[in-house]
């Protein structure tokens, strides 16, 4: 035995009242504790390491969300092109469509006021030949 051991078996058997193999299991005991104190202690290696990895993998979810970034910019704004040729396009469409119906409508209006003029020069051709004929059968009388 050391003599921190002996010293520590002295102890226990003197001041704790601890039989022989009382005393030796208590020495082994603390040895046993002493030996295993530093196993979970983190040291500044192991620290710095991981800190190393946490740090990479920061870096690394950076650069992924940026490139999601750019890669969602660039689908946007294909998107946005798209819409805006599809509106173009709608667009157009709606002027043809447009045109045609005001064109219809302009001959429908022409063919109305034609008709119209017709009608109307019927009416004062024969309004005027009432007012000719009864001036002329007050004249005669």
């Amino acid at each position: 035995m050391q003599p921190l051991n002996i010293k520590l078996y002295d102890l226990a058997r003197a001041k704790l009242n601890l039989n022989d193999t009382d005393a030796m299991e208590f020495v082994s005991s603390i040895h046993e504790l002493q030996d295993h104190r530093f196993e979970n202690l983190v040291t500044k290696e192991y620290l710095d390491l991981k800190l190393f990895g946490i740090t990479e993998k920061m870096n690394q979810i950076d650069s992924n969300s940026i490139d999601r970034t750019n890669n969602l910019g660039i689908s946007l704004f294909e998107k946005m092109s798209q819409i805006d040729s599809n509106s173009i396009d709608r667009t157009n469409k709606l002027e043809t469509s447009l045109s045609e119906k005001i064109n219809k409508l302009e001959n429908f209006i022409s063919e109305f006021k034609a008709d119209n003029l017709k009608w109307m020069f019927i009416f004062w051709v024969g309004q005027m030949s009432v007012t000719i004929a009864v001036v002329m059968m007050l004249i005669k009388k």
